[in-house]
């Protein structure tokens, strides 16, 4: 992974007390409304998610950019490169 120095976040995504299907539904619209090379931040507290943003990622041809967890949230910088 790189760092953000000259990347754009251009959305964020607040995904707390959603299941992984509807995460996964609502980030595949939105990444199609951004520019590649932009980034959409996402926040869940899903357990699931550290497993499924990965795979989500890798299935659909985007760059898990950068992920962290805090105050028991998971934070995914996702980008899209196609």
């Amino acid at each position: 992974m790189t760092s953000f120095q000259n990347e754009k976040i251009v959305l964020q995504l607040d995904m707390t007390g959603k299941e992984c299907f509807q995460i996964r539904l609502e980030l595949r619209v939105q990444i199609n409304k951004i520019a590649i090379g932009e980034i959409i931040n996402v926040v869940t507290d899903n357990p699931q998610s550290p497993k499924s943003m990965p795979k989500w990622c890798k299935i659909n041809n985007q760059e898990l950019f950068l992920s962290d967890i805090q105050n028991g949230k998971y934070i995914f910088f996702i980008k899209r490169i196609s």
